[in-house]
């Protein structure tokens, strides 16, 4: 059995235990009718007559019972999320931010585009930023660089601004401009040079408002949190220690048993 939890964690573990309660139940079932048909020889007519009308009255109470109770137990596995607010302390923009909002003031195309599907693009940008963000804010740092130039060199990897890149997170290319904007400290030029490394094929106007806007709302949202999987670690065990169900998290990361060391899982809020 540990075996097997281990391999397939909890979902499978609570499908086998569904099969078992209905088998115990069709089992059942099946000896009241055979003891009812021995036991309906033996007695009056008049306790005949009860018995076959009471019979299928039992028979389809004990499958209300059964219904009944699977679909409690699906909806005790329900996964509804928290809707996501913003944190009480929201740290004012920098300088290289308000340089931002002043070249690109439209924000409400981008706005429309984070707030789809309860942030679910944001949520998964965040995911992606969090395996990278200490090591890129202590750079940001020792080059005494505002913190809104870490998301910069961190975005120029995202030709769609609103999707974590397929393709490995280049960590050279993110210090290379990281160190050009220590010698070059203007905000814009380095807003142009990062949509440049990206490669995008959106628009510098649509790529800018975008990473701007979304750096914007990670810094100020109580997104979930993230957790980076370490060897050893199943999706079971994580959802035990964050106390949300198997199936949530599973669900949440499109993961099961084939998550590896280092993959980030995003640690739904669930009620």
């Amino acid at each position: 059995k540990g075996r097997f939890l281990q391999q397939s964690d909890r979902y499978h573990w609570l499908c086998y235990r569904r099969l078992n309660f209905l088998l115990a139940v069709i089992t059942g079932g099946l000896r009241c009718c055979w003891w009812s048909c021995n036991a309906f020889e033996s007695i009056s007519a008049e306790d005949q007559t009860l018995t076959a009308v009471s019979l299928p009255g039992f028979v389809c109470l004990a499958g209300l019972s059964m219904v009944a109770f699977m679909t409690w137990a699906q909806k005790s596995e329900t996964c509804n999320a928290r809707p996501i607010q913003f944190k009480e302390n929201i740290r004012p923009p920098d300088a290289w931010e308000a340089t931002w909002e002043a070249a690109w003031p439209e924000a409400s195309d981008a706005l429309q585009v984070w707030r789809s599907e309860q942030f679910d693009d944001l949520t998964s940008m965040w995911c992606g930023w969090n395996l990278h963000a200490s090591a890129l804010m202590e750079m940001t740092h020792e080059l005494e660089l505002p913190p809104s130039a870490a998301y910069l060199a961190w975005w120029s990897t995202c030709a769609d601004a609103s999707r974590q890149s397929n393709q490995p997170f280049d960590l050279e290319l993110a210090v290379s401009l990281l160190k050009k904007w220590q010698e070059n400290p203007r905000p814009i030029a380095a807003m142009k040079q990062a949509y440049a490394s990206s490669h995008s094929l959106q628009e510098l106007n649509t790529w800018a408002s975008l990473m701007r806007t979304g750096m914007r709302l990670m810094e100020n949202l109580e997104l979930p949190h993230i957790h980076v999987v370490r060897s050893g670690e199943t999706v079971f065990g994580i959802a035990r220690h964050f106390q949300v169900p198997p199936k949530c998290l599973a669900r949440r990361n499109r993961v099961w048993d084939n998550i590896q060391p280092g993959d980030a899982l995003i640690i739904p809020n669930v009620h």
